[in-house]
């Protein structure tokens, strides 16, 4: 990730939260699940819309579903079936932080990702 030069932490978070959608991008980071992904050199990568995952801490564990929405505001993810439930009977998309989560499956129906993981993959060979 992307650090100011400064050392001061007013500073760092005013920098973290006022931070440029090209880079605030990055920090939506997500490990891939190792079991399926092991053989790959890349340990990590930026979850997307689409994307299988696995929360693996918190009061959700264990669930797993199609990623619904990525918020770079929030610095959060919406995942099918992750939901609470409002005093009034409503349900709500439950948002989850990504260093909670576990990619089981990417969404390669992009072209230039699938290039990507491709080219990563023969690299690793």
């Amino acid at each position: 990730m992307v650090r100011v030069q400064s050392s001061h932490p007013r500073k760092q978070r005013k920098f973290h939260f006022n931070m440029p959608k090209h880079l605030a991008r990055h920090t939506l980071t997500v490990r891939l699940d190792p079991e399926k992904y092991g053989n790959l050199p890349v340990k990590r990568t930026v979850v997307r819309k689409g994307d299988v995952v696995k929360v693996v801490r918190g009061g959700l564990k264990g669930h797993e579903g199609k990623v619904l929405q990525v918020s770079l505001k929030k610095r959060r993810v919406t995942i099918e079936g992750a939901t609470l439930q409002k005093p009034d009977g409503k349900l709500v998309p439950r948002w989850i932080h990504p260093s909670n989560i576990v990619i089981t499956k990417l969404d390669l129906s992009d072209p230039l990702r699938k290039e990507k993981f491709k080219s990563v993959k023969e690299e690793g060979e």
